[in-house]
């Protein structure tokens, strides 16, 4: 299957390495929300003395989904630097043992490597605990709903998983009004952002609209032909007429405009 009828005897790809970009995500996220705090505690806005932790703070947490779970699967490290000082911590540590820290490794490439695989490790075991299970069921689960459905997406991951949680709070009777609300940006070039924000006396208005997932289930399913075609460029109309909505008309060839998409709007 490619992407033209011109076979290509080579071409230049990006080497994805999955172990090493999910400790890209799980590090970036991590100093993001290290640099929120930091920020928070000298805006006036957190006190580590006086004030619950920020990611109690938090009702949901909406984080960058390329797949579903990724969220409850790399914020364990989130998790563990917001409560280190807790005495629940403790409790943790007396069920899966110390972390690893890099200072008991060699400083070596083979060192840093065992740290890195001795840590992945140490998450997972973070994310098996009840602590973590019952903060991920409660803040994040409701985000990763519609992805469950979708599968992978990136630029629109962050405000797909706000939709899926504001719609299911919304059918689910939960009142979210001057709720704060935790969000994680990410992109592929290892670099997060976090922020957060404060849910408006105007959210069940703007939820109810979304029928997020009336629409998914409403879709039209693709046979293997038509995806084929689609892939390789050579399916000439859309699948279905776009109505109310911007619809892809053009992809840039070669030369300086290789690439680009072009859109037009469908009412």
């Amino acid at each position: 299957m490619f992407e033209s009828h011109t076979l290509k005897i080579h071409k230049d790809t990006p080497v994805f390495d999955g172990q090493f970009s999910n400790r890209c995500y799980s590090e970036s996220v991590k100093t993001a929300f290290v640099d929120f705090r930091a920020k928070a505690i000298r805006s006036g806005r957190y006190s580590p003395e006086n004030d619950q932790i920020l990611t109690e703070q938090w009702s949901r947490i909406i984080v960058h989904l390329p797949y579903a779970f990724q969220g409850k699967r790399m914020f364990p490290d989130v998790f563990r630097h917001d409560r280190r000082h807790l005495p629940m911590w403790e409790k943790i540590i007396e069920e899966i043992g110390m972390e690893p820290f890099p200072e008991d490794f060699d400083d070596t490439p083979e060192g840093i490597e065992e740290f890195e695989k001795a840590n992945d490790a140490y998450r997972r075991l973070i994310s098996k605990t009840e602590e973590f299970k019952v903060f991920s069921e409660s803040r994040i689960e409701k985000t990763q709903r519609a992805s469950s459905l979708i599968g992978n997406q990136y630029t629109g991951s962050i405000f797909l998983a706000l939709m899926s949680t504001m719609e299911s709070d919304f059918k689910d009777g939960v009142e979210m009004q001057g709720k704060r609300v935790g969000l994680c940006g990410y992109g592929s070039g290892a670099k997060a952002k976090v922020f957060e924000g404060i849910v408006q006396p105007e959210w069940k208005e703007v939820a109810s609209q979304f029928k997020l997932f009336e629409r998914l289930n409403n879709r039209t399913p693709l046979d293997k032909d038509v995806y084929e075609r689609l892939h390789r460029g050579s399916q000439k109309d859309s699948v279905l007429s776009p109505s109310a909505e911007f619809a892809l008309i053009a992809i840039g060839g070669e030369g300086v405009l290789e690439g680009q998409r072009k859109y037009a709007w469908y009412a």
